[in-house]
Formats: structure tokens, sequence, C-alpha cells
């Protein structure tokens, strides 16, 4: 038994699905509900109405979309409830397989609970929240981003101001004094968030090992963590890197062949993370500098090469959590050596 559900900003849809044992899909009502709390208690008294079989497992599916599925995840989750929450482009690939040709909220809630029985979810596809600290660390993550983005677009200001015919000079003051403060609290939320990640060992041994690679500093690593939730929704870095954006779309048919980019269609706050970082690695990291060169090897333009070692950061920081190993700058040479 599965209830898909497709979130918006204040409402959400569901449709309760139930396979059969004869294998027939049955749906025991569709219907929309506000996205507050009075919407969630009646949506579950909703769900429990028509959960003939308390003791099978329904499971409850939704798509990681902004972050307007977490109030619905957490409320199912502390009731106990069986929740998965799915990556976007996974339910938009499944959605061409089925070819559907409307797409509407109604629509999409069935298709999603169609996904949910077909996947038969268990296991490691159902959601765990992240804990509280970690909750807290990319909630100041993310404010770290805007005070940065914040800065930037003060400092741009400032310069037009500096620019421009007779401004007065309190203006200019009063901008230098608004930059003076994005950076305080920048700095301050940095120190916040290396208190946080000092007060889990795990989880500071774990940042040492990334951060030892050129080009990753701690605050790219936490935002990274921070937007994949310690990479616990992916099972491979192809899922990874879909979920990013960063994964390569082409467009070829007979003769035709278009460009190839990349699909930018995932978390943008991954990718923004990475491209400082990719542009320092490029330069400095002998391995991806290399990695790089090859790349734009007879190219004018450099973006692809860069966008290539954005790839490669992130694999890299993926690889290193998951195996719980430090960074070996020449894994290959070494390994013969042993070998030998």
């Amino acid at each position: 038994e599965v209830v898909g559900n497709d979130i918006v900003k204040d409402m959400f849809y569901a449709c309760y699905k139930v396979l059969s044992i004869s294998h027939k899909v049955i749906i025991k009502g569709t219907k929309s509900f506000t996205n507050d709390l009075s919407g969630m208690q009646a949506f579950y008294t909703w769900c429990t109405k028509r959960n003939s079989k308390p003791e099978s497992n329904l499971v409850f599916v939704m798509e990681a979309t902004g972050v307007y599925y977490e109030n619905l995840a957490y409320f199912l989750y502390e009731r106990d409830c069986l929740v998965s929450v799915q990556l976007a482009q996974k339910i938009k690939y499944y959605a061409k397989s089925c070819n559907l040709k409307t797409k509407t909220d109604k629509v999409d809630s069935k298709m999603i609970a169609e996904f949910g029985i077909e996947k038969n979810l268990s296991g490691t596809e159902l959601w765990t929240p992240p804990s509280k600290s970690f909750k807290m660390i990319r909630d100041l993550s993310r404010e770290h981003t805007s005070l940065k983005e914040a800065c930037s677009t003060a400092q741009s200001q400032l310069h037009a101001l500096q620019q421009a015919h007779s401004v007065h000079p309190r203006v200019i003051a009063l901008k230098q004094q608004q930059i003076e403060f994005y950076k305080q609290q920048e700095e301050a939320v940095k120190q916040e968030l290396l208190l946080l990640v000092k007060e889990d060992k795990n989880l500071f041994d774990k940042m040492e090992n990334i951060t030892s690679v050129k080009g990753l500093g701690f605050i790219t690593v936490i935002k990274i963590l921070a937007e994949t939730n310690g990479f616990l929704l992916f099972r491979n870095i192809r899922q990874l890197v879909s979920y990013a954006g960063l994964d390569v779309i082409e467009k070829e048919s007979g003769s035709f062949k278009g460009k190839t980019k990349i699909s930018k269609k995932g978390n943008a706050r991954i990718r923004a993370a990475l491209y400082m970082p990719a542009m320092t690695a490029s330069v400095y990291n002998s391995n991806l500098k290399t990695f790089y060169n090859r790349i734009n090897e007879g190219r004018n333009e450099k973006r692809k090469g860069l966008i290539a070692v954005m790839r490669k950061l992130l694999i890299l920081i993926y690889t290193l959590w998951r195996k719980n190993e430090a960074y070996i700058i020449n894994y290959n040479m070494n390994l013969n050596a042993v070998k030998s």
C-alpha cells in the first residue's frame, strides 16, 4: 500500500493506491490537503481510514523538491510511518517512461504512488531524517551562502557608487559599513559551523580527510555534505552527479549533432559551492590540473574543463566520505610501489 504525495508551497495532493493479491492496482482515494499542521493531521486521518490492514507496510512517497516536503516527511516519520523521499530526477524519468502527457498535481500524485508500488520501496529506499545537529549545519551553511551573496552584491554596489559622479561620502560610508557587517556575520557563522563539526568526532575526522585535497576548504565540504544530507539519499555516483545537475546531456539524431552540456537540473547550491574550488584545483592540484588541461586541449573555451573538475571534486568528496579514508595524491603510483 502506497500513498503518493505531490507537494507544493501551500498544499499537497495525495493518492492512495493498493496492490491487490491478484496484482491489480486499486485507487482507494485522491484528495488535496493544506501544507500545514491541520492539513497534515487531516491527511493522516484520511490515510488511517483507508488502511484496512494496519499490519501492512504502508509507504508514503514524495519528491525531494526544495524544502516544501520536509514538514510532511517529519510529521509522518514522528508517527512511525514509512517515508520514502525520492530524487526529483528519478521521478521525472519515471514519468517519462509512463508517457504521461497531462501534468497536474493530481496526476503527479497518482504517478508517484504508481512509482512506489512498482519499485516496492523498502530498506535503503526509506527516508531517515538528519540529526538535529546536521540539520543545524545545513541551515547555517545556507545562511553563510546567503550572507556571501549579499556581501558580493553590496561590493558591486560600492564599486558603482565610487565610480559615479559626486556621490555623497555618507552614502559610501554606509555601504562600506554594510559590507563589513556581512563579513563579520560570515565569519561568525563559519566559527559556529566549525564548533558544531568538532562536537562530532566522526564528522570532524572525515572532514579532515576531505579537506586535505587541494582546492577543497572547510566551507565547501560542509556545504556539499549539508545539501546532500551526508549522501544519505544516494546509492551511487551517477545519482549524486544527476542531483547536482552536473550530468551530461547529449542531443543527436541522424546527421544532427547538438551541443553536449550539463543538465543544470539539480541542486544549484552544490554547483555554486564547487565553482571556485574547481578553479583553484585546476591550478594548484597537480592531478586535477593535468585532467583540466587534457579536457581543454584544443579548445578556446575553458568552461568544459572547469565543469569536469567540479564533477571530479564532487565524486572525490563522495568517495572519501564513503570510504572514510585519507586522500592519497599519487594513489596509483603508491599502489604499484606496494605491489612491487
